[in-house]
């Protein structure tokens, strides 16, 4: 499957832009259509937030006009400008098993990495995780913003993808990645890492249970790595079939 141009990408049946905001550490996908206005899917690691602010600026966007902030999971790098737009006033949606925790109301499971070069990402996670003072609930089969919440627990226990039929556009989060971990650097169909899972299986069969739904898709928008073009299926079930 090719890689597509990281900046944006337009799908002209569905009227859809789709534009990478942040990387290298993380990705925020900006999504602008007609239908529910501009919306972002996740928000980058908190360094990145100039960089994201400038970007918004060149679409001559500010915070507070977007119309819903949707986060695929609770890690800091992933949510680590959310606040930036709930002070903006800005609906900010995760699954209620994530949502309970960035508001603080439940404890997150540790991520417990061996000693090594990756330890630091774990003990940042374990010991600053990020916390926010309102998050909207979503929950298995919502529909928000055109886009379907698919539940994929594992990576974290409320991680989601997000499906938009029209345009056949998957935003998987670090459900499954274009990057390989953990320092994504380099490009490639990619499970999650071990070491920052909650529970590794249940990830995995997380991702036996999307392709049984053979959900036809034509771009992949995941939470590390540029975008991808071109069905997921054969690709994604090899990766399976090679973690057992």
């Amino acid at each position: 499957m090719p890689t597509l141009d990281p900046t944006t990408s337009h799908d002209p049946l569905s009227g859809l832009a789709i534009t990478r905001l942040g990387w290298p550490i993380s990705n925020a996908w900006l999504i602008t259509s007609e239908i529910s206005g501009p919306v972002l899917v996740d928000t980058g690691f908190s360094l990145m937030w100039p960089a994201i602010a400038r970007k918004l600026r060149r679409h001559d966007l500010t915070p507070a006009d977007l119309s819903a902030v949707i986060l695929t999971h609770r890690h800091k790098d992933h949510t680590g400008n959310a606040s930036h737009f709930l002070r903006a006033g800005v609906p900010t949606y995760a699954h209620a098993h994530d949502a309970a925790i960035l508001m603080g109301r439940e404890q997150a499971k540790p991520l417990a990495g061996p000693r090594g070069p990756v330890s630091w990402m774990s003990h940042l996670e374990n010991k600053r995780p990020t916390r926010l003072s309102n998050v909207e609930v979503l929950r298995d089969g919502d529909t928000i913003a055109g886009l379907e919440v698919i539940p994929c627990p594992g990576h974290t226990r409320g991680s989601i993808m997000l499906y938009h039929r029209p345009s056949e556009s998957l935003f998987s989060g670090d459900a499954l990645l274009n990057a390989v971990p953990p320092y994504v650097y380099k490009t490639a169909l990619s499970l999650p890492h071990p070491n920052f899972c909650d529970d590794y299986e249940q990830a995995l069969e997380s991702l036996r249970a999307l392709l049984t739904r053979d959900l036809p898709v034509k771009t992949l928008y995941a939470g590390h790595g540029p975008p991808r073009s071109g069905p997921l299926g054969a690709g994604l079930a090899a990766l399976l079939d090679r973690a057992l």
